[in-house]
């Protein structure tokens, strides 16, 4: 039996939680779809599994997260933030997210997570006395990228130990998509059964 891969709404984690964000303000699927380069019938198909499970409402102006959906996203928004836009690196759009208590990791290990989920390349940074700075070295990255520095501190409320997520793509989707896909690697295991369910 011969099938087309495309014909199946699919979409990832990483979609749902990127979704999530979105939907503090009211979007219409053609926006979803667009930012996260999703077919529309997946898209579709994430939608109605949100409002199956009580998370978001439908009006003509769009989808938006309820009162329950907004509490579920504070909830992850005390692990892991939402993307920023942080400028571009090596001319590819780059984004940013920053993730509180990471734990123990390796920084070279999270790139490649990066690099897995189509990002061209990425940063991990530690914040120490309010500066994101490279964990190898010490290093921080106002001396090598001042501009980038000052982006990601006026994109984000740093706090020490703050884990900060860099990622560069071809397409914005990828880019913050992999961004995510950093967060989740560290933090999947404090997401709440009804977003992990999305994908099952």
């Amino acid at each position: 039996m011969s099938w087309k891969r495309g014909a199946y709404p699919e979409f990832t984690l990483e979609d749902a939680v990127a979704v999530l964000f979105m939907l503090q303000n009211p979007t219409g699927r053609k926006a979803v779809s667009e930012a996260l380069d999703l077919g529309e019938g997946s898209v579709r198909t994430l939608l109605r599994k949100l409002l199956w499970q009580g998370l978001i409402r439908s009006t003509q102006r769009g989808h938006s997260l309820n009162g329950r959906g907004m509490e579920l996203l504070e909830g992850i928004s005390r692990h892991f933030s939402e993307v920023r836009r942080v400028g571009e690196i090596e001319g590819h759009p780059a984004f940013a997210l920053t993730v509180r208590e990471p734990g123990k990791f390796k920084s070279i290990e999270l790139r490649d997570e990066a690099i897995r989920f189509f990002a061209k390349g990425a940063m991990i940074l530690v914040v120490r006395n309010g500066e994101p700075i490279f964990p190898e070295d010490g290093r921080p990255l106002s001396e090598t990228m001042p501009e980038l520095a000052e982006k990601v501190k006026g994109a984000f409320r740093l706090e020490d130990g703050d884990l900060v997520v860099v990622t560069w793509a071809e397409k914005e989707a990828d880019a913050m998509k992999s961004a995510y896909h950093v967060a989740l690697s560290l933090k999947e295991e404090v997401l709440p059964e009804e977003i992990k369910s999305l994908v099952r």
